[in-house]
């Protein structure tokens, strides 16, 4: 799949094009480590709402920047890849989602969530960590053109798909003051839009153009 990409005669445009996507992936790092941060005690401020609003802008400028760069190699490139180009085309607004859905982390800060005090804090921060790992290590793994870890981290990361809507259905039926329960089911709705996205992201190295994108599915629409 990748021959394309290795050696002397790697085309610089779409070298820049994977630089950009594993960038924004860490930018979505960022927004999303801002927002959980004010989430757990850092609460709502005018300099995090800054920082959060300023790095997804500069996904969203990334995003519009891969998509100028494909364009461009395919109207003047003649050895064009177009699987190459149609792949990051479809997955740069998954990169960018990343992004979005961590924004909305800290919307629950502004509507008044705060999990610092919580009982069940551990547990809540234990996903929080776990997603935030996946992140970064997608953006590694994407830096490197790792095929066999990024099919590796799929993998793992399908599983937390299946926790995350447990969470959500638990904070339904939940006894908890309705806010509090909002504010959780919300906050596992998220986080697995947020790891649907990343893994959609990775289907880049290791799927087939016909079945990239598709993580963001349930498991039984993936056909």
């Amino acid at each position: 799949m990748f021959e394309f990409f290795k050696g002397t005669g790697r085309p610089s445009a779409i070298e820049s094009v994977e630089s950009t996507l594993v960038g924004m992936l860490r930018d979505g790092s960022e927004v999303y480590e801002t927002a959980s941060d004010a989430l757990f005690g850092g609460g709502k401020s005018k300099a995090t709402k800054r920082e959060v609003r300023s790095a997804d802008q500069e996904i969203n400028r990334a995003q519009r920047e891969v998509r100028r760069e494909l364009m461009l190699h395919a109207a003047v490139t003649e050895a064009i890849d177009i699987p190459a180009i149609l792949r990051y085309m479809s997955v740069v607004k998954d990169a960018e989602r990343v992004g979005d859905y961590a924004k909305n982390i800290y919307d629950l800060v502004r509507y008044g969530a705060d999990f610092e005090n919580a009982p069940d804090r551990d547990h809540l921060e234990a996903y929080r960590m776990a997603v935030g790992d996946l992140i970064l290590q997608a953006a590694a793994v994407f830096e490197s053109l790792d095929t066999r870890r990024a099919a590796e981290l799929v993998a793992k990361a399908d599983g937390f798909l299946d926790e995350h809507d447990a969470e959500v259905k638990a904070a339904f039926k939940s006894e908890a003051e309705v806010a509090d329960a909002v504010a959780r089911a919300l906050y596992f709705r998220f986080l697995k839009r947020i790891t649907a996205h990343v893994m959609n992201t990775l289907t880049a190295l290791v799927m087939p153009v016909d079945q990239l994108d598709y993580y963001d599915e349930a498991r039984e629409d993936r056909r």
